[in-house]
């Protein structure tokens, strides 16, 4: 895809989103472009990024670079032990 024209979807998304509040407007964009770009026009997308972004929302920007770093998953806990077995002969509990 034409490198312009990638840039002016992704600043009419941005625009879209950008008066909502910036964790929504964030979450919004990522999920756009995740949904209904292809994958070979995100990758196009980050070498833009990481070409400097030149024409590209800040916003947009922020956007990309955290989404291309992958999901932020909350800490999991370290699984407890399972239950001892009761020893054989031993009634169970």
């Amino acid at each position: 895809m034409d490198k312009e024209v990638l840039i002016q979807m992704a600043n009419q998304i941005t625009d879209f989103w950008s008066p909502y509040p910036k964790t929504e407007a964030t979450e919004s964009i990522a999920r756009h472009i995740h949904t209904f770009w292809d994958p070979r026009m995100r990758d196009q997308m980050k070498t833009i990024i990481d070409d400097g972004g030149e024409g590209l929302s800040p916003l947009f920007i922020e956007t990309m670079k955290d989404y291309f770093n992958g999901p932020k998953s909350p800490a999991k806990p370290a699984p407890s032990a399972p239950p001892a077995k009761p020893k054989a002969g031993t009634p169970a509990s």
